[in-house]
């Protein structure tokens, strides 16, 4: 698996490094989330606790496109990166409660 960025945009208003990307991973199925972020936080010599996976999507092939958000502090990341986001990363995934029929 290779990981490779396109384009990273430092976005000083919401304190954060907007980054997009691919990964190549010929032969093998679409990579899990937390292998995409373990690489790239390894690549960008970053915090994997600072950095999260908004989008890894696979249209064809052994190519997936990538957008991540790489934040400057915990605080920022809580305050703008919404919660269901959040969860995919870290895996605490909540189910939605809607009503009974």
């Amino acid at each position: 698996m290779e990981l490779k960025i396109s384009n990273k945009v430092e976005n000083q208003l919401l304190n954060r490094t907007e980054i997009t990307g691919e990964v190549l991973h010929a032969g093998a199925a679409t990579p899990k989330r937390a292998e995409v972020k373990k690489l790239l936080a390894a690549q960008l010599g970053a915090d994997e606790s600072l950095l999260t996976i908004r989008k890894v999507n696979t249209p064809f092939g052994a190519k997936s496109k990538l957008t991540a958000m790489l934040y400057k502090d915990k605080a920022t990341l809580e305050k703008f990166e919404p919660k269901y986001v959040i969860g995919r990363d870290t895996g605490n995934k909540k189910k939605r409660v809607g009503k009974k029929k």
